[in-house]
């Protein structure tokens, strides 16, 4: 073995990703399988992603379940079918959660005073309520299974950080649209930072590091060329991040390379947040 595998090697262990068949919870299932995990993922999505899928008919040990992670059954008869396969899984990544989407509903991404209540609902509910539900369950199976080492990590983002800058979406306002990057998707992700603080503490003493990832944008083909251009001039390497991008800090933060690592957090945005 060598020293990189022995310090970064999470082959044989069970990885289990939330949002597994999204843009970059596909990349953090197909990172980890590639490291010689075995990969259960769980998305509301019942078909698997192109890329879940290349690695499911490839032959590695990965499966995809349909899981609601805001139902607390969904989640318990998936660790079921997950332990029954590969065990029981040592490596979290709460990675689900919905996203602050660009074409949502006039009101969604309108003024302030009308973001509407079922809105800022479901926003925390998918990623606070799903990342409670996913990280009660992932405990009571780890130690069921009198597991030593585990690690949960919660993904946030940079705007779980600071707020977003409402003037890079002037664009669209010129054009006669009323956008603004809507509140509840940075108060969500916001939250997850004090739920990883509270929960390293408490499983400390069973074995479970917990940290947070903090990543920046990843750049589309379908974004605007305006806010691609804002974006990268606010960043110190000029880019948008890549999907793949991520993949190295995941695989750090579950393996023994971070050992001495938790109620941590992890920023990984192109020099976004410090400027």
């Amino acid at each position: 073995m060598s020293y990189l595998d022995e310090i970064f090697g999470i082959k044989d262990r069970v990885a289990l990703i939330t949002g597994g068949n999204g843009h970059l919870g596909s990349e953090y299932a197909e990172a980890f399988a590639k490291a010689g995990a075995k990969v259960a993922v769980f998305d509301v999505t019942e078909k698997p992603s192109t890329k879940v899928q290349k690695l499911i008919d490839s032959g590695l040990p990965i499966i995809s379940l349909k899981v609601d992670v805001t139902k607390k059954g969904e989640i318990a008869a998936g660790f079921e079918k997950i332990i029954s396969k590969f065990g029981a899984p040592t490596i979290l990544v709460n990675n689900a959660g919905l996203g602050s989407r660009p074409n949502a509903p006039p009101e969604e991404n309108g003024p302030f005073e009308n973001y509407p209540e079922e809105s800022w609902d479901a926003m925390l509910d998918s990623h606070l309520k799903g990342m409670f539900f996913m990280s009660q369950v992932f405990i009571k199976n780890f130690r069921a299974a009198k597991e030593k080492k585990g690690s949960i990590i919660n993904i946030s983002s940079t705007y779980g950080l600071v707020s977003p800058i409402q003037s890079m979406y002037e664009f669209r306002r010129r054009g006669g649209e009323e956008y603004y990057k809507p509140v509840g998707y940075s108060v969500a992700k916001s939250g997850v930072l004090n739920f990883t603080k509270w929960l390293a503490e408490y499983a400390a003493p069973l074995g479970i590091r917990v940290n947070t990832l903090a990543p920046g944008g990843v750049y589309e083909a379908n974004m605007a060329p305006e806010f691609v251009k804002e974006y990268e001039n606010r960043t110190m390497l000029r880019r948008m991040a890549k999907t793949t991008d991520y993949n190295g800090a995941v695989l750090f933060l579950a393996s023994e390379a971070s050992d001495y690592m938790t109620g941590s957090l992890l920023v990984v945005d192109g020099g976004w947040t410090p400027i």
